[in-house]
């Protein structure tokens, strides 16, 4: 099932027709907030029970929005921790959300190696290896979504979440 999904977004991000991750606008940290734990359902490594613990690099003010929602339920799974730092975590994280666009590439290195998920509120990322981003686009907020970084993170999702996503490649 894994392979079929994996097979069904490469489809999807080469042959759909993407937007472009540069006319998107930052959306507000609420917003990035409620739409990125809203996406961690259709994460089967997160649904399944394990605590997710969220890593900010680079932006407490997401940092300290996104601790509001510590103790949040995502399936049988519970966002137990939000840490932040300027650094890469030296501790394994379930997420890891980019707040400073200059450390781009070690950070994807990292999440790679890893298998942790990367998101970012900066869309013009999504296309330089982050996997979920959160834009605004025509003042209406935007997921932002690079398969070709999930399956790298090694991240296994529920195909519906196609519907609802811009693929980025």
């Amino acid at each position: 099932m894994k392979k079929t999904v994996y097979c069904l977004l490469l489809f999807m991000a080469v042959f759909y027709s993407p937007a472009f991750s540069a006319e998107y606008q930052k959306a507000p940290l609420d917003i990035q907030v409620t739409l990125f734990s809203k996406l961690f359902l259709f994460n089967n490594h997160f649904i399944s029970g394990e605590d997710i613990i969220i890593y900010v690099l680079d932006s407490p003010e997401f940092a300290a929005e996104f601790r509001k929602s510590v103790g949040k339920k995502i399936g049988k799974a519970e966002i137990t921790s939000v840490q932040e730092g300027k650094e890469l975590p030296s501790e394994k994280p379930s997420v890891i959300y980019l707040g400073n666009p200059d450390k781009t590439d070690a950070l994807v290195r990292y999440t790679r190696l890893h298998k942790v998920l990367s998101i970012t509120g900066h869309p013009s990322l999504i296309a330089k290896g982050i996997t979920l981003g959160v834009g605004v686009y025509g003042q209406k907020p935007k997921i932002l979504f690079n398969p070709l970084s999930s399956e790298k993170e090694g991240m296994d999702w529920n195909p519906v979440i196609l519907k609802i996503v811009e693929m980025i490649k």
